[in-house]
């Protein structure tokens, strides 16, 4: 399992990989909101409606900013 990962990794171009490890590294910081918002909120079921719509509003900015960025580092590495 672990060499198949590894192919897949090794045959993925730098650009997508700094897309990849910037979109897992901004998972770990909505996780750290989550967290944050049901310890300050005191409770997860009674305030799941804010728990999912600042998750939807954060990842749908989220791959809004990764595409903008896929289609500048795209243009750019093409036009170089």
């Amino acid at each position: 399992m672990f060499a198949i990962i590894s192919d897949i990794f090794r045959s993925i171009k730098n650009w997508k990989k700094a897309l990849l490890f910037s979109f897992v590294s901004y998972m770990v910081v909505l996780f750290g909101i989550i967290v944050a918002i049901v310890f300050i909120l005191k409770g997860f079921s009674r305030n799941l409606p804010i728990l999912m719509g600042t998750t939807v509003a954060y990842i749908f900015l989220l791959l809004l900013a990764l595409l903008i960025a896929r289609h500048l580092f795209k243009k750019r590495l093409i036009e170089e």
